[in-house]
């Protein structure tokens, strides 16, 4: 370890302070006769606090894997001191990264949904006293491919979305697909003839009535990849009509051309074709 960790971990200004403009906030008369120095900042939020970079400490540890515990700490001891409130401030983060006691060294019997054993990336081996990384416990291992391999089955990737454009597996093949905007549809209205029932009997005569719909009348837009031609807007122009069809149709947009991907490219996007 270095001899200077202590100034290298606690290297940065320390964080807090006023900053703005020094000064009397309150009138003369109406200051108290007799405070202490921090009070005022400890009221007004702006106390300073030790701002520590913890990533020297953190690398040191990780790269004393597989060395016995008892001679790590004693090479921290010696260049750590207990009496500098400073050191002893560093030293006393090494339980943030080390599991030293508890659990009995091994992770036990986890299931998927079970959380890690502890959370400190490294822990002392009660057996033999060497320090280890917890990921390496051939416990936590088996459940982190499980949790990948489920996570694989569970969401497959089927498209990526790059800038305008999109990226979409079609049958096992990856595309590029354009889009473009529908455009704005145009209704026209209609006089039909809607028969409605006198009475909730099965057998009641019905009455005509006359009513006005507005029905669509763009032409819809020809979607490359599904095949089928997509709405500009609902058939009809009502309340019910337009929920569902943005439902339906939340982007807005079709599919104007695609282009199957080259072998550089499934390369730089780190994807494959099923058949590949």
């Amino acid at each position: 370890m270095r001899h200077d960790m202590s100034q290298v971990l606690v290297e940065r200004p320390r964080y807090g302070g006023i900053w703005t403009r020094k000064g009397r906030a309150v009138p003369f008369d109406q200051l108290p006769s007799k405070q202490g120095m921090q009070r005022p900042y400890l009221e007004r939020g702006a106390y300073k606090d030790l701002n520590e970079n913890l990533r020297p400490l953190r690398r040191f540890l990780e790269r004393q894997v597989g060395r016995l515990w008892n001679d790590v700490y004693s090479e921290i001891a010696r260049n750590l001191r207990v009496t500098s409130t400073v050191q002893q401030h560093v030293r006393d983060h090494v339980p943030n990264f080390v599991r030293i006691k508890g659990h009995g060294g091994r992770a036990g019997r986890l299931g998927v949904g079970d959380p890690w054993p502890w959370y400190e990336p490294l822990y002392v081996d009660p057996v033999d006293g060497i320090l280890k990384r917890t990921g390496d416990l051939p416990e936590i291992r088996a459940v982190r491919r499980l949790r990948k391999e489920m996570h694989r089955r569970r969401r497959p990737l089927e498209s990526i979305d790059v800038g305008d454009r999109q990226l979409r597996k079609i049958e096992g093949i990856w595309y590029e697909v354009t889009f473009a905007d529908l455009p704005q549809p145009e209704y026209r209205a209609y006089l039909i003839l809607e028969e409605i029932p006198r009475s909730i009997y099965f057998d009641s005569e019905v009455r005509l009535i006359e009513r006005v719909v507005r029905r669509l009348v763009t032409p819809g837009c020809f979607d490359v990849v599904t095949g089928e031609a997509v709405l500009a807007g609902p058939v009809t122009d009502d309340e019910p009509s337009r929920k569902r069809y943005l439902a339906d149709n939340p982007p807005r947009r079709y599919a104007i051309a695609k282009r199957q991907l080259s072998a550089r490219e499934l390369r730089h996007h780190r994807i494959s074709n099923d058949c590949d």
